[in-house]
């Protein structure tokens, strides 16, 4: 309620001039389509919002719930001024109503404060919105913008002590600035001397008197020998969206996404052909994760610039594999498999299903790693790139071989299903281990020792567990070990290793489930 009071009184306190510098085309808008590079596969349905004009509608930001734009519209504006370039009024900044669908209404003049006697350009709101950082030309040179920061006077209910960047200069622009979720970054498109040529994206730190300091020019994972433009942070802070005519694309600027890593920025994603065409696609920016609004000259605009309203339709991209042992090739369920990104963040971790597969959710053309750890195996990393599809990486883990403590001949649990005796087939993989220590000491014999959980009666688990120990003995003697070396013995329940008593867990079970090879 307070912020929508304040609102309504900074809009009182605007002024209906016209002011801003006025958005010029692409220099590359005739850019030829390349057909051959990667896409999103995401589906955007794209609608042209009505409060469009035949000038220029530029969107840019949000601010208590409304959407700021800047637009070279007359609404009421006399005396104005006409941006020299184009002899269209200079732009002006507007906020916009949002309804519950997404739909734009009652466009009013926002802050008479940033108003400027030349264009008004992007700007972007500190995370707790009492801080402005927004561009704006002067009078006579409207294609040099600069960067400035307001604070708001909560007494005066305006914007007040305007401090302009360190680094600005009549000698290049300035423009499209976005700030970082958690307010530190800000994001800025300039041609200033040193960049990959036309204009480039930077990042600035944002220090304690909450002044951009330090720019950095993004790199040339990012920028090209021509333009990128309106670099929007996404609200996780994962991601870069930006336009750019320098990427291969549909011609003219199109909208690409970046991942944003700890030391670097992935190989820009075109957003694709549902959003993107031959025309310019400016002004990316999220309202919810699934909407948000795009500005176009696409085909079919009212003005030379019209603002959209987009719905995405994500498409989920899997990477999935099977897990094995490497020489048997035998499927191995119960695997604990963990995908972490490049910067070492564990993404999701599964344990792999009774058929020993896997899947997980995953980005397109990102770097990860699967890691695989499961009881008796030496653990196992893959590296993986994924497709810009769904992807696939198999894994085969190594056994480690059975160990010999005092008594005892140790290897991880030997599993069975609940109620039965016949031992799974991952776990006659197990029992090699046992038939390989036989086989290296010929005169060894041992005593095969079962036991069950504490599920059923006593008179049963007793049957069920000298079953399970028959069953291992068997299995031994079918692959050479002669009989008289081996003895069996079922303990049923009477040896729980777990003290769970009725407060059980599946892992409780397994815990006493098990069966132990002693030597004699």
């Amino acid at each position: 309620m307070k912020n929508s009071i304040l609102l309504i009184i900074l809009l009182l306190l605007s002024n209906i001039m016209f002011a801003q510098d006025s958005f010029i085309k692409s220099e590359y808008s005739e850019t030829s389509i390349v057909s051959n590079f990667d896409e999103a596969k995401d589906l955007y349905t794209v609608v042209s919002t009505v409060i469009n004009t035949k000038l220029s509608d530029i969107g840019s930001t949000f601010f208590m719930g409304k959407y700021i734009m800047y637009s070279s519209r007359k609404t009421g504006a006399i005396g104005a001024g006409r941006d020299e370039n184009t002899n269209n009024p200079y732009h002006g900044l507007y906020c916009l109503n949002i309804d519950r669908t997404g739909n734009l209404s009652n466009p009013s003049f926002f802050a008479y404060a940033l108003d400027s006697k030349g264009n008004e350009g992007g700007l972007a709101f500190s995370p707790d919105e009492k801080t402005v950082y927004y561009t704006k030309s002067a009078e006579g040179n409207s294609k040099n913008y600069q960067l400035y920061k307001s604070i708001f006077d909560n007494t005066k209910y305006t914007w007040i002590n305007e401090v302009a960047a360190d680094f600005n200069s009549v000698s290049y622009s300035i423009e499209n600035p976005s700030l970082s979720p958690d307010g530190k970054k800000i994001y800025f498109s300039s041609n200033m001397p040193g960049g990959f040529g036309g204009f480039d994206i930077y990042v600035a730190e944002i220090n304690t008197n909450g002044i951009p300091v330090n720019p950095i020019n993004l790199g040339q994972a990012i920028n090209t020998n021509k333009d990128e433009k309106f670099a929007y942070s996404s609200p996780t802070s994962k991601e870069i969206y930006f336009s750019s005519n320098g990427h291969n694309g549909y011609g003219g600027q199109d909208v690409f996404v970046s991942k944003i890593k700890t030391t670097r920025y992935t190989t820009p994603l075109n957003l694709g052909k549902t959003i993107n065409t031959t025309a310019d696609e400016v002004a990316f920016i999220l309202a919810t994760k699934n909407s948000g609004y795009i500005t176009s000259n696409r085909a079919g605009s009212a003005g030379l610039y019209d603002i959209y309203h987009f719905e995405l339709q994500k498409n989920t991209l899997n990477l999935k594999g099977l897990v094995t042992e490497k020489q048997s090739k035998i499927v191995l369920p119960n695997t604990k498999i963990s995908l972490v990104d490049e910067d070492g963040k564990e993404v999701a971790t599964q344990i792999s299903s009774n058929n020993g597969s896997y899947s997980f959710e995953v980005e397109p053309l990102e770097t990860y790693a699967i890691i695989a750890k499961k009881d008796g195996y030496l653990d196992f990393e893959l590296p993986v790139i994924t497709a810009n599809g769904n992807s696939t990486a198999n894994i085969e883990l190594n056994q480690r071989k059975a160990e010999i403590k005092e008594n005892t001949i140790a290897i991880e649990n030997i599993y069975f299903d609940f109620n039965k005796a016949s031992i799974k087939t991952e776990s006659t993989l197990l029992l090699n281990k046992i038939l390989e220590v036989l086989n290296t000491n010929p005169e060894m014999k041992i005593v095969i020792n079962a036991h069950t959980d504490a599920r059923g009666s006593d008179k049963y688990n007793m049957i069920l567990s000298d079953k399970r120990a028959q069953k291992a003995k068997g299995y031994l003697i079918l692959k050479g070990v002669n009989f008289d070396r081996l003895e069996t013995k079922g303990y049923g329940e009477t040896k729980l290793l777990s003290n769970c008593k009725t407060n059980c867990s599946e892992a409780d079970f397994n815990t006493d489930r098990r069966v132990e090879f002693i030597i004699k």
